[in-house]
């Protein structure tokens, strides 16, 4: 299977009339992965009208259950990428604290985008900013 960017960047970055390429490069890919999943995280269930179960738990139910909820949120974090990213395989999704933060929404998402028979490993962070948002770096 070769990996592509996604249909909508494909429609909002077009190639050249006449120019078609059965390929595109590592990079790219990366980071239409990262783009989307940065999407995908960011995005509260039940906010996608075509698919209620897009996105992730609202982070106020999480941050005001905490530690109790770091288990069933990295879980969701999981899920949601194995079922709406599926370029990015074998997903693991670690909870990682810097320090004794234990209480500290940051984790680690790794997995690996298979293009043909090029297996490339990925690894993004993923923080909890001020204003709620995961930032995906």
């Amino acid at each position: 299977m070769t990996v592509q960017r996604t249909l909508l960047e494909r429609l909002r970055d077009p190639a050249p009339a006449g120019y078609r390429r059965s390929h595109v490069s590592t990079t790219e890919v990366f980071e239409s992965v990262l783009g989307n999943v940065q999407r995908l995280l960011n995005t509260c269930q039940g906010n996608c009208l075509t698919d209620p179960e897009y996105g992730l738990p609202h982070m106020t139910s999480v941050r005001s259950t905490m530690p109790d909820s770091v288990a069933g949120f990295t879980a969701a974090i999981r899920r949601s990428i194995e079922r709406y990213e599926p370029r990015l395989n074998n997903v693991r999704v670690r909870h990682a604290p810097h320090g004794d933060g234990g209480l500290e929404l940051r984790f680690e998402i790794s997995g690996f985008i298979t293009d043909e028979d090029e297996r490339t490993s990925v690894r993004f962070e993923t923080y909890a900013d001020d204003e709620g948002r995961l930032v995906v770096r």
